[in-house]
């Protein structure tokens, strides 16, 4: 019995001890259990934390790359506008021949093409920077919005990363009564291992840690469940040549670059060109002036040796010593020396076929180094078959050794590419992430792509031959201008050949066309087919002197030249007449007969009309249809007059105060049209005024460009009306020309200007149908203007019988007579008013 109860004691113990050891052994596990989903959790957080702010750093990466790209076009813009005011200013305002004869055809080849080439390649520089800025700005605003983005947690994820403790029941019970410090599992068929294996630690501490088979089977469950879509939102979008071992906003970043590296490229190298094009063309260009114009042979050397020197300072700069094998661009600049020398020869004092020979040599010279400097610019600018691949240190440019660049222009292009791979000691939480999601680096489609497979899925902008649209660009212009160089050469060629015959020029001289048009001789020469060069002397002194001479002397000598008298020559040739009459009436009265005596027809008498009190008439406008006329005040006051029987009715104008005076008038078939000071303008409609007064308003089209800024405009103005179309001219003060304008609907538009037949303008007004301007002069003389082709005719002389009075305006009766106005100087006389 005591040893039943003995041993019913014993179990008891061994149970007691047992459930304690149990006990232990559950609280223990299950505060590990514990302590490890809380840490997971807490991992969870700060990995998403860390790939969340290395993002943003790589936002930075994709704007900052993108930045190097748009500010250095920029500056080539700035720079290449520039040079396109300058060189436009070199090709208009300086252009040589302007003043005094052109230089020799030979310079100003040497100027024309260089200044062509400019203009071609700071073209090309205009849009390689409008194409590479939009590109890069374009690309980086896509990655950044579609690609590169912030890795935040989904709702899903973070359900993923939370554990309930009551999940701690779903362990096995090897987990949950294991003893402390014996492994978790023992490596066999069935088992999983291979955890945190590729942890970089020392083996002192690897062998603290848990790794490999010996892990919590809590943790062989949360691996598998995390490596499923763990990070939904850093999923790859890489295609399979552009992955590599970098950050994959890198590697795609840089396989998007060559859709506009090569644009950004030559847009530096056509920079380059440009300036040496535009180098070589200043100088020639002061050759042509300072010797030709100013005869200043020494001080053209002084300009000739910094140009030199400053395109020897550029190949220097931009061209890598050594590239191309020999330096041949070396010879481009003594270009500028060989044409100097050349046109020294050309414009020696003294006429020498030694000096002249010498001068061709040289020309040839020139265009020989052109050619050559032309043919090495090719070789240098187009793109490396083998790039050399720089080191990517700091401060250094870099770009993968597979991009096919100029590498003669390597040190020069100052160009960036993302890295291929992150420096040591650098980690890519963001890439760890998507490698874990998909249990490794595993690359999307299945196999590592080979380097011809990157290399053709890079140079996927380039074209069908290899080459990108930039370079084919430059190629292009280069062969051009080789074009040109050799086509001079040619040229020039001819003409030393042509020289000293009869026709030393395949052109006429300067200004002048061919024999079959000569200016003259009007119509066409019989001779035509005679080689006579026009322009240079002509029989006496020409180069054709002596070749067919009878044949040029016979048909010139049957030639009758009869000039027409101008109108000045009229004019004069009245006056005389006029003074003439009183000697031939007195010869009359003394016994010539009656039909001898010479006379003109009187000068116009002026009519009797009495002007209302206190009107003082300034303008005069005439009606469409019947025998009236409108004079009219600078204030709005008027006279209605009408004719033969000069009844008068006075009116005002209601309306148009306010707006300055009244400049012009115009009496069609809807009423008068005024334009004041201001530049307003007045419709009045109505044949007639009513009950005195003459109802004015404010038309609704623009005003017209005459006011000055408190100043009254002082020049002449006429206007007119046909057909609702208003139109104007203009006479600014101390211009000696009209402007015509027409009125649209929000401006008025210049339809042309023409030289007013007077020296000195007094008035001006339009015919009814405003088919014809009346200009007269200061001393009466009246002239007509016809709109549609732009002559003239005299209408009424000059009229010097109305001493005391200034002519102020003149119209056109209905009946076609001309009806004149003329104020007084002082104010004790009164108007006339002639008709005649």
């Amino acid at each position: 019995r005591s040893l039943v109860a003995m041993a019913a004691e014993i179990a008891a113990a061994a149970a007691a001890a047992t459930a304690g050891v149990g006990a232990g052994l559950f609280s223990y596990n299950r505060g590990n259990y514990m302590f490890d989903q809380k840490m997971h959790y807490t991992r969870f957080q700060a990995g998403l934390n860390m790939a969340i702010a290395q993002t943003v750093i790589y936002k930075q990466d994709i704007a900052q790359l993108t930045a190097l790209t748009v500010t250095r076009q920029d500056c080539f813009h700035g720079i290449a506008a520039m040079s396109l005011t300058i060189l436009t200013a070199i090709y208009c305002p300086g252009k040589l021949g302007f003043h005094v004869p052109p230089p020799p055809g030979w310079l100003m080849g040497l100027e024309f093409v260089n200044l062509a080439g400019c203009y071609l390649f700071l073209g090309l520089t205009l849009w390689y920077c409008m194409h590479a800025a939009m590109r890069a700005d374009t690309a980086a605003t896509h990655m950044l919005t579609r690609f590169v983005r912030l890795p935040i947690p989904s709702q899903g994820m973070l359900d993923k990363a939370r554990k309930f403790l009551a999940s701690y029941e779903e362990q096995p019970l090897e987990e949950v009564f294991r003893i402390p410090f014996t492994r978790h599992q023992a490596p066999s068929g069935k088992s999983q291992g291979g955890y945190n294996m590729g942890v970089d630690i020392d083996d002192a501490a690897r062998a603290r840690s848990r790794h490999g088979f010996d892990v919590p089977a809590w943790y062989r469950k949360e691996k598998a469940i995390d490596n499923v879509n763990t990070s939904e939102t850093i999923e790859s979008m890489m295609p399979l040549a552009a992955q590599g071992e970098g950050p994959e906003h890198f590697n795609a970043y840089r396989e998007i670059q060559m859709e506009w590296m090569p644009y950004d490229v030559y847009a530096r190298v056509c920079i380059f060109l440009a300036f040496m094009h535009l180098t070589h063309c200043w100088a020639y260009l002061q050759i042509g002036y300072l010797l030709q114009e100013v005869r200043a042979v020494f001080a053209c050397a002084i300009v000739m040796l910094p140009m030199f020197v400053l395109q020897q300072v550029i190949l220097t700069l931009d061209i890598k010593p050594g590239a191309g094998g020999l330096p041949i661009h070396r010879l481009g600049p003594f270009g500028l020396w060989f044409a100097y020398f050349a046109a020294v020869c050309e414009y020696v004092r003294w006429y020498n076929p030694l000096v002249q020979a010498i001068g061709f040599v040289l020309v040839y010279c020139a265009y020989a180094i052109h050619i050559i400097y032309t043919v090495q610019l090719l070789r240098l600018c187009r793109p490396s078959e083998e790039a050399p691949v720089i080191a990517e240190t700091p401060g250094a440019a870099w770009w993968p050794g597979e991009w096919r660049l100029p590498s003669a222009f390597s040190h020069a292009l100052w160009f960036v590419a993302p890295p291929k791979e992150l420096e040591p000691g650098l980690n890519d939480i963001t890439a760890e992430l998507r490698a874990e999601q998909r249990g490794g680096p595993v690359v999307a489609g299945g196999g590592q792509p080979t380097a011809s497979d990157k290399r053709a899925d890079v140079h996927r902008a380039l074209g069908k031959q290899g080459e990108s649209p930039a370079w084919f660009g430059v190629k292009v212009g280069l062969i051009s201008l080789l074009i040109a160089w050799i086509w001079l050469t040619f040229g020039f060629t001819i003409e030393i050949m042509n020289q000293g015959t009869a026709h030393p020029s395949l052109l006429n001289a300067p200004g002048m066309p061919n024999n079959a048009r000569d200016p003259r001789y009007r119509p066409a020469k019989p001779g035509k087919s005679e080689p006579t060069e026009v322009g240079t002397g002509g029989v006496a002194a020409g180069p054709a002197k002596g070749v067919h001479l009878g044949a040029m002397h016979r048909r010139l000598s049957d030639a009758e030249f009869v000039a027409a008298p101008t109108t000045p020559m009229r004019r004069d040739i009245a006056n005389k007449l006029r003074e003439l009459i009183p000697h031939l009436q007195e010869m009359a009265r003394l016994g010539a007969p009656e039909s001898a005596i010479l006379s003109l027809p009187p000068a116009p008498a002026a009519a009797e009309v009495q002007w209302p009190a206190m009107f003082q008439p300034q303008l005069l406008t005439c009606g469409a249809q019947d025998q009236a006329a409108v004079a009219l005040s600078r204030h709005g006051r008027g006279a209605l007059l009408a004719t033969p029987t000069l009844h008068l009715e006075s009116f005002v104008l209601h309306g148009v105060a306010g707006h300055g005076t009244i400049l012009a008038a115009s009496w069609d078939i809807e009423g008068l049209l005024l334009a004041t000071t201001t530049g307003d303008v007045f419709e009045c409609a109505g044949a007639a005024p009513t009950a005195g007064k003459w109802a004015c308003k404010l038309s609704t089209g623009p005003k017209l460009p005459i006011a000055t800024v408190g100043k009254p405009f002082t020049g002449l103005v006429a206007v007119s009306r046909t057909a609702g179309a208003v139109q104007a001219a203009v006479i600014f003060p101390g211009d000696n020309s009209v402007t015509i304008f027409a009125r649209s609907s929000s401006t008025w538009l210049p339809r042309g200007e023409v030289r007013t037949p007077a020296s000195t303008a007094a008035a001006a007004h339009f015919s009814t149908s405003g088919s014809s301007l009346l200009v007269w002069a200061a001393d009466g003389s009246v002239t007509e203007l016809q709109m549609s082709n732009g002559r003239t005719s005299e209408l009424a002389s000059v009229n010097t019988g109305h001493a005391g009075h200034a002519w102020a305006g003149a119209c056109r009766l209905a009946s076609g007579d001309l009806a004149r106005l003329a104020v007084p100087v002082e104010s004790s006389s009164q108007a006339k008013f002639i008709i005649g």
